[in-house]
Order: structure tokens, then C-alpha cells, then sequence
């Protein structure tokens, strides 16, 4: 229940995103929750958690209600293999007063321990901004294909009724683009994006799917973890 508190706090009262219904609860809660593992960071002296994140494995996704990025990305264009050995995480939040390095530090060591007990190799989900506007995120996009941050061997398009623009659609130059602190994060660690970015109007953000896969580490990253 904590956790769902924290959820609310930060991405409805704080970032102005998340589900209208939560507001009912003041919890941010989805149909995903119950079938999920969820890591989280509690606060000492007093055990306030203070971060989280949600993970799951296909095997868990396949024994319910399947992958919750699948609602918004065609992932059956996702390699097989991938998907088999994947674990999907999302919902990750950092109380405000605690964003610091020591506690997303904390969080990714324990998504490693995770990746290891589950036996897995990739790590997949959304990475999103704040904003419903199609011409952000195809500047955003544009960013990142001119960084070469975009997966080349295949490319996982949005779900119809979540396309976030139309193709062939331009978007005025934007040289000063600025990317959500996580999603950098992603994209230091060799994360890549996997294609157009959704866009999610029940929470409010346009999503970019992205793979990390944790066999292209550098030794540096693999001694951090």
C-alpha cells in the first residue's frame, strides 16, 4: 500500500501525470500490480519506502494479463528469444526529498540481483515524457536517431490508437532537447529505444519503449553492479 501511495505522490501530485482514478484512492493502482514483483527502497530509521519499481518476467506476464507495455507496443516484433529472456520493469519513482545517487544506485543493484536470480539478460520498458504534444515527441525521436540510440535490427511500432504521430510527420528543430533523468540514465547504461514512441492519454505521457541488453555491459558497468 506504500508503494502505491508513493506512486500517486509523485506521478499524479508532482508530475501531473497518472491515472484520473487514482485520484478516488490516492493510490496509483493498475490491473498490473497484483501479478507483478515489486522492488522497493524503504527510508532508516522509520521504514518509509522511499522508491520502487515493478518487474516481471514473461513467464509471470504469460500467467496473467500478459506484459503491460503490450497495451501500448506491438512486442511480437520483439525477437522471441528477447521476450524469453526479458525482464519488464516500469512504475519506478523516487520520493522527491530522496533523488539522490545513492538510492537509484540502490535501486539498479537490486534490478540486477533480480536479473540474476530470474536468469534473465534483457530489461525492457517504457521511458516517458510528460507531455501529450506529437511534435515533442518526434523531436525527442529525431534526437535519438541522430545519436544512434535506436535499435537497428528491429523496430517495435505503437499499438493502433496509440501512435503518437503519423508517418512522414515533421516536427520543428529542436537543438536544446532535454531527456527525463531516468531515461538518460537508460541510455548511459546502453540502453536503446526500440522504435516511434506511443502516446498514453489515460496517463498522460508519450512513451518510448526501450531494451537494455545487460550482455553489452563494459566491464566498468559490470564491477558498478
Amino acid at each position: 500500500d506504500a508503494v502505491l501511495k508513493l506512486r500517486f505522490e509523485v506521478f499524479n501530485l508532482e508530475l501531473g501525470e497518472g491515472l484520473d482514478s487514482s485520484f478516488a484512492t490516492m493510490r496509483d493502482e493498475d490491473e498490473f500490480d497484483a501479478q507483478c514483483h515489486h522492488l522497493l527502497i524503504r527510508e532508516k530509521p522509520g521504514g518509509a519506502v522511499i522508491a520502487t519499481y515493478r518487474m516481471q518476467t514473461r513467464e509471470m506476464a504469460q500467467a496473467a494479463r500478459g506484459f503491460y507495455s503490450q497495451g501500448e507496443f506491438d512486442l511480437g516484433a520483439l525477437p522471441e528469444a528477447v521476450l524469453d529472456a526479458s525482464v519488464e520493469v516500469g512504475r519506478a519513482c523516487i520520493a522527491k526529498a530522496h533523488r539522490n545517487g545513492r538510492v537509484l544506485f540502490l535501486l539498479w543493484k537490486g534490478i540486477a540481483r533480480y536479473l540474476l536470480a530470474m536468469r534473465k539478460r534483457y530489461l525492457f520498458g517504457c521511458c516517458s515524457l510528460t507531455s501529450q504534444d506529437p511534435a515533442e515527441g518526434k523531436q525527442v525521436m529525431d534526437y535519438l536517431e541522430d545519436k544512434a540510440l535506436v535499435w537497428e535490427n528491429f523496430s517495435v511500432p505503437p499499438q493502433p490508437g496509440f501512435v503518437c504521430y503519423p508517418a512522414g510527420f515533421e516536427a520543428p528543430a529542436n537543438p536544446d532537447v532535454r531527456l527525463p533523468r531516468l531515461f538518460r540514465i537508460y541510455l548511459d547504461y546502453g540502453a536503446r529505444v526500440c522504435g516511434p514512441p506511443a502516446i498514453d492519454r489515460a496517463f498522460k505521457t508519450i512513451d518510448y519503449l526501450v531494451l537494455l541488453d545487460t550482455a553489452r555491459f563494459d566491464r566498468k558497468t559490470y564491477e558498478i553492479f
